[in-house]
């Protein structure tokens, strides 16, 4: 019996001693199934990078050759009626073409603070920015920061459609590297400043200089250039002419990345900041007038065009199919500029639509309405007066309450409920009991104050919501039309049909490759 206790004993020392010198067989498992999975994961990355290179291999095989006249001007685009009669064409404008050695250094400092700030650091490609750009993508979802260069911006303006698609990047990325290799940075600068879109029709910088300022670019303050390097993200959206608030906060981005990046002083952006965006452009009664056909309607073709992320198709050739009618359009346009109006100082907007088919056949953006003016059609920073009546008031209590059009109301001295302030009509009388109809056709105000405060600011908001209107605020005023115009959620274009027709959306424009 000792024997074999001894025995034990010593086999438990013997397997202590093995486990102190690491030699228990257990580890030496584990350790060998971590090996397998690290080789195999190297293995699966190896075999999707060789993959990678492949496929971008056989991409890049099929780019097209790089052609010196494309990449100096863009193509010009067609935009046809629905008859596919050609009425425009875009990019066949006279352009400045401005040579690099002639561009101010800091109107380079401003484009490559917004735009590129490695561009003389990188071959086509900026890995560095890449990567920022896929952790952003990640964390702020897909699309939430882009890392294309100059380079690459040059050549899918010049050559590429503006597909995401694997592809089309694939190929970008080949192009722009082949591209650094046959040309200068200070060549490959230059086309990029001739060629981008500026707005609307306007391409390159020396000539975006003349449209807004007309000024020459060795003439242009900080501010201004500032304003122009912030353009090209977004053409329609940053015109100052149209969007003078969008404008002002995106060249204000421009201003602190130029800073960020040690191109200008702190007090100098500070400085170029307090300018207003407005204060230095071409005079409204100064800018050139164009003598092209259907200006507003062509606003909004191109507003739709950026919406939809589809800017850069206008170099490229195309032909934009749109809904417009001729006949409708030149109607609306000779009725809004009659000179059957008291004054030439007022305006008016007009949209005319296919209720079939929720189309837009005809826009009327406003008198004499030249393309550098307000778009009266489709501006919704204004207040909407006196046309909301129906929408918060009538529409709401015939909806909640059963009211019919005969309902009397009664057209008398009233405040805003809970407040002191006394409503006014626009001739200062008072009808007296009337019906809902004479008051809606007759735009009285107090009726309809009236008539909103007795559905209620909720069931009104509502009734409003479902044709597309939000508002923060919810008193009195705003059933007469008061209130800032960003109540607004919704694009005109969304807005108008549902509350005229009823139907669905359809986009009024068509594109063909």
């Amino acid at each position: 019996m000792s024997d074999t206790l001894n025995s034990r004993a010593a086999r438990r020392q013997k397997m202590e001693a093995e486990r102190k010198r690491g030699k228990n067989k257990k580890p030496k498992k584990n350790g060998n199934v971590i090996k397998k999975i690290i080789l195999a994961i190297i293995a699966v990355g190896l075999a999707v990078f060789i993959g990678g290179l492949a496929l971008f291999a056989f991409y890049a095989s099929s780019a097209p050759d790089l052609d010196e006249s494309l990449l100096k001007d863009p193509i010009t685009s067609n935009i046809a009626d629905r008859n596919g009669n050609v009425f425009m064409k875009l990019g066949a404008e006279k352009r400045e073409f401005v040579p690099y050695n002639e561009i101010p250094k800091e109107m380079e400092n401003a484009i490559l603070a917004t735009e590129d700030v490695r561009f003389y650091k990188h071959h086509g490609m900026d890995f560095w920015r890449l990567g920022g750009a896929v952790l952003a993508n990640f964390r702020s979802g897909f699309g939430s920061q882009g890392a294309s260069t100059l380079t690459q911006q040059v050549i899918k303006n010049s050559f590429l459609t503006d597909e995401k698609t694997l592809k089309r990047k694939a190929q970008e990325a080949w192009l722009a590297l082949k591209l650094e290799r046959e040309y200068e940075k200070e060549d490959i600068f230059e086309m990029y400043f001739n060629k981008i879109l500026m707005s609307g029709r306007v391409h390159g910088f020396g000539t975006a200089a003349q449209y807004f300022y007309g000024k020459k670019l060795d003439e242009l303050e900080l501010h201004e250039m500032a304003m122009l390097a912030g353009l090209p993200q977004s053409p329609n959206g940053y015109n100052p002419f149209k969007n003078p608030e969008r404008a002002e906060k995106r060249r204000n981005t421009v201003l602190s990345l130029m800073y960020k990046h040690e191109k200008i002083t702190k007090e100098q952006m500070e400085e170029a900041k307090a300018i207003p965006v407005t204060q230095t452009l071409v005079p409204e009664d100064q800018r050139e007038d164009s003598n092209s056909q259907y200006l507003a309607y062509v606003d909004i073709v191109l507003d739709e065009l950026e919406a939809a992320g589809m800017m850069d198709l206008l170099s490229e050739g195309v032909t934009i199919q749109t809904a417009l009618d001729p006949k409708a359009q030149q109607s609306v346009e000779r009725a809004i500029n009659s000179n059957i109006y008291e004054s030439d100082e007022m305006q008016a907007g007009m949209t005319v639509l296919n209720t079939k088919t929720g189309e837009i056949v005809a826009i009327g953006g406003g008198r004499n309405f030249s393309g550098r003016n307000l778009n009266f059609a489709s501006d919704n920073r204004r207040q909407p007066g006196s046309v909301i009546k129906p929408i918060l008031s009538y529409g709401p209590i015939i909806e909640n309450e059963n009211w019919s059009t005969a309902h009397t109301v009664v057209d008398e001295p009233y405040k805003y409920r809970g407040t002191n302030i006394s409503i006014r009509n626009v001739d200062g009388k008072f009808l007296g009991p009337i019906t809902t109809r004479e008051a809606l056709y007759k735009s009285r105000n107090i009726p309809a104050v009236k008539v909103f405060e007795e559905v209620g600011a909720k069931k009104a908001v509502q009734f409003a919501s479902k044709l597309g209107l939000s508002y923060d605020k919810l008193e009195s005023v705003i059933a007469i039309g008061g209130g800032r115009a960003n109540f607004l959620q919704l694009k005109w274009q969304e807005l108008i049909p549902l509350s005229v027709t009823g139907v669905s959306i359809r986009n009024p424009m068509r594109l063909k490759m």
